[in-house]
């Protein structure tokens, strides 16, 4: 009993110091960044290295802004960001819906098809949707970056798993009180969908906040530069202005923060909820 008792705190300490170990190689680079923002970039190859923060960080905000309008670029992102998200719950929450709890004439081939998507990489459908985004006269807009990827395969994937836990008879029951098939859709299936909603929500914010390549295509006016795209400027091909980047860096970061802060503890009971047959 006490060589059971020995291991298993043994094997507790093991795990502590893993967990404290992962932690920090996580948080260090993200203490420097913000370190690094509140330096002159003079000091960032200094030996040894500074590790408390400075007093720059106002100049180095204010030297970003002239080179960038990044708060323009962070107001962009938001809109985007957003918007796309709360059109994207809407459509995939609606899909799952239908593919979760209705019979129609090609479900199971449509669903495949829509998940077959999946494995398409952007760089194949970047052509093509720049042409048709250019043809309707959308370019430098945001419609042109929500729209395309609104209908997520993942998240009608997902929903549809977890709609599936819903019920049949609470629907039926519905049904037979005069619910119509919207209301069951908005009073019934949304409100226990939340933790997963929640979940979606964060992945699809995720997604959008850090998209590069598809809105460098279609957005060619600096004033509706996004984040990732405001960033790409300060990069240029004889010098790299690290305490701008790092201003950036430290702002970008704050509303995906704060969005996990207030929804992560419907995170993981969201992701894993679909899992479980009933």
């Amino acid at each position: 009993m006490r060589r059971e008792t020995r291991n298993d705190a043994l094997w507790k300490f093991g795990s502590y110091i893993f967990l404290l170990t992962i932690t920090a190689l996580v948080l260090i680079p993200i203490y420097w960044m913000l370190v690094a923002a509140t330096i002159p970039q003079s000091e960032f190859f200094s030996w040894p290295p500074r590790l408390l923060p400075g007093l720059h960080y106002l100049q180095n905000f204010q030297a970003l802004q002239e080179s960038v309008d990044f708060i323009r670029s962070i107001g962009n992102s938001l809109i985007i960001a957003v918007s796309y998200t709360a059109l994207s719950l809407v459509l995939c929450s609606m899909a799952g819906f239908a593919f979760a709890k209705y019979e129609f004439r090609f479900k199971e081939p449509l669903f495949y098809a829509i998940l077959a998507t999946l494995v398409l990489p952007i760089q194949l459908l970047i052509i093509p949707l720049f042409l048709l985004i250019t043809q309707i006269g959308w370019t430098n807009s945001y419609l042109a970056v929500i729209l395309p990827w609104a209908a997520n395969p993942l998240g009608i994937f997902l929903m549809r798993q977890n709609m599936k836990a819903i019920p049949d008879a609470l629907l039926e029951s519905a049904r037979m009180d005069g619910a119509t098939e919207f209301q069951l859709y908005y009073k019934i299936a949304l409100p226990t969908m939340i933790p997963s909603l929640s979940a979606l929500a964060i992945i699809l914010f995720l997604n959008q906040w850090q998209a590069f390549l598809y809105p460098l295509i279609v957005l060619q006016e600096e004033k509706m530069f996004t984040i990732p795209i405001a960033l790409a400027q300060l990069v240029g091909q004889q010098r790299v202005n690290f305490d701008q980047v790092m201003v950036a860096t430290s702002l970008a970061i704050i509303p995906i923060f704060l969005m996990f802060i207030f929804l992560q503890q419907y995170f993981i009971k969201g992701i894993l909820s679909g899992s479980v047959k009933q």
